[in-house]
């Protein structure tokens, strides 16, 4: 890719510039700005103050569209959406977290009951 294209940030994550992010995600530059009006993406500055986007935020402008597009959302419902998904994506890993934790501390207790066993068939 052209260096004019891409910029690394301090993190070495790929930083777009505007022209390519909105190309990537199939919007118009005005849907971006409203996006970024609306809080719904930030961007970073880049070398000589242009602003950089990430492939995430590329892959939420495109998901934002979607909403905008297919489910005719405003902007500030398809905000609540995506909190609320957010907030489902956090709450699945909260329960996987917690489905390990349980299945940890099974195998603990089995192990336990197994020396207990042994301890007392002696």
């Amino acid at each position: 890719m052209p260096n004019n294209l891409i910029h690394h940030s301090m993190n070495k994550e790929p930083l777009f510039m505007r022209i390519v992010t909105v190309q990537l995600a199939k919007i118009s530059n005005g849907f971006l700005e409203q996006c970024e009006q609306e809080g719904l993406i930030n961007y970073r500055i880049m070398p000589g103050g242009v602003s950089g986007y990430r492939a995430s935020d590329i892959r939420r402008l495109a998901l934002i569209r979607r909403l905008h597009d297919d489910l005719e959302l405003d902007l500030p419902a398809i905000e609540v959406v995506l909190n609320l998904r957010r907030q489902l994506m956090d709450l699945i890993d909260h329960n996987k977290k917690m489905e390990q934790q349980m299945t940890d501390r099974e195998q603990q207790l089995l192990a336990e009951i197994q020396r207990l066993r042994r301890h007392f068939s002696e």
